[in-house]
């Protein structure tokens, strides 16, 4: 089934005191961060509310409003009107830590529903919620009687709840995290996305490890960035070739560019604190994994290989979980899950990540 994307965009932003459309991250609109989240779900994405604003974003069309002044209620209405398909996704434009599992939830779940909507605790998320174009007479009827709340369509229309634990996060890790105010700005801003770091013994399986891990966590919607530690000095780049020669001459930063991948090759005086690294992928991924990072106070998944070793390679404090091919002699402080299939962990990592945890950000020294 095709399903369409709706981005709201037409407020004024008078909390904030100036256009929220606009906001980056790490030089990336925030729009343009929920566009590309987006993509590999919805056939369809509409940009809606305000005037015919053209946000030139490749592949994505404008969806004015039609009842103007009408809040989300008529950017709603707008894009349901605009869109090709029945099966809608709404979103509000300032979102940016939104969980792809969580949108694929609201599509599986929104069969015989006008509306489906995620509840958590006591607080309902209309703005983050799948709307079939069935509704579009009921919004109309209320818009017509100037009546623009959202959550008065929900007393016409079959309306599915799906209730999920409430995130045990600092606000600005939380999935439905608005950017209302310069101070919400901010607090984003000095954030870095969830880390778990692989760890363990040289030789014990590490990469090969996180070779199974990491598709297994992309087969279930999520956007992973991964960091390799090097302890020593390192080269990427092929000698002779124009980047290496360009970077030989004396550039201190080298950017390779072609349409499938880009490379940022810099010089770098002393190692780079792993908060203020991951705080590069801040909008790009939900999940860093790492490979090494041994003393830093990310939670950790240590690789026990019974022939490498037996003995614990952390602190019960740090970890996450282990992922052994044999059986621990101690009755262990977290789950021992198998080495060879990483599967129940990628299962693990996604309880986790939806429930969320202040331990998945801890990072620095």
């Amino acid at each position: 089934m095709a399903y369409t994307a709706i981005i709201l965009a037409g407020g004024k932003s008078r909390r904030f005191g100036r256009d929220k459309t606009l906001l980056e991250i790490n030089g990336v609109r925030i729009i343009d961060i929920i566009v590309e989240k987006c993509r590999p779900v919805f056939s369809e994405i509409l940009i809606a509310g305000g005037d015919r604003r053209d946000f030139n974003i490749p592949g994505v069309r404008p969806a004015p409003d039609i009842y103007r002044d009408a809040g989300p209620l008529g950017g709603i209405h707008a894009g349901l009107t605009e869109s090709s398909n029945e099966v809608c996704f709404v979103i509000a434009c300032d979102m940016p830590n939104f969980y792809l599992p969580e949108v694929k939830k609201l599509l599986e779940s929104s069969q015989g529903y006008d509306v489906t909507l995620l509840k958590t605790g006591k607080y309902l998320q209309p703005l983050f919620a799948v709307y079939k174009k069935s509704v579009l007479r009921h919004v109309e009827q209320l818009l017509s009687l100037n009546i623009n709340s959202v959550l008065r369509l929900y007393d016409t229309v079959r309306v599915c709840y799906i209730e999920i634990p409430e995130q045990r996060v600092k606000p600005e890790y939380n999935h439905f995290f608005n950017i209302n105010y310069r101070r919400d700005y901010e607090m984003y801003m000095n954030s870095a996305p969830p880390v778990l770091s692989v760890v363990g013994f040289s030789d014990s399986g590490k990469t090969t490890y996180l070779e199974k891990l990491i598709p297994a966590l992309k087969s279930r919607g999520i956007r992973l960035g991964v960091i390799k530690h090097d302890a020593h000095s390192f080269d990427i780049d092929i000698p002779g070739k124009d980047s290496w020669r360009l970077t030989q001459a004396g550039a201190d930063i080298t950017v390779i560019s072609s349409p499938a991948k880009i490379a940022i090759l810099e010089k770098w005086s002393q190692e780079e604190d792993l908060f203020r690294l991951t705080g590069r992928l801040k909008g790009k991924v939900d999940l860093v994994l790492t490979e090494g990072y041994k003393r830093d106070k990310a939670l950790k998944i240590e690789i026990r290989r019974a022939a490498k070793n037996r003995e614990a390679f952390c602190e019960d404090a740090e970890l996450f979980a282990v992922a052994s091919d044999f059986a621990l002699d101690n009755k262990a402080a977290v789950p021992v899950l198998p080495l060879d299939d990483a599967e129940p962990m990628a299962d693990l990592i996604l309880k986790f990540l939806e429930e969320g945890s202040d331990d998945l950000s801890r990072t620095g020294d």
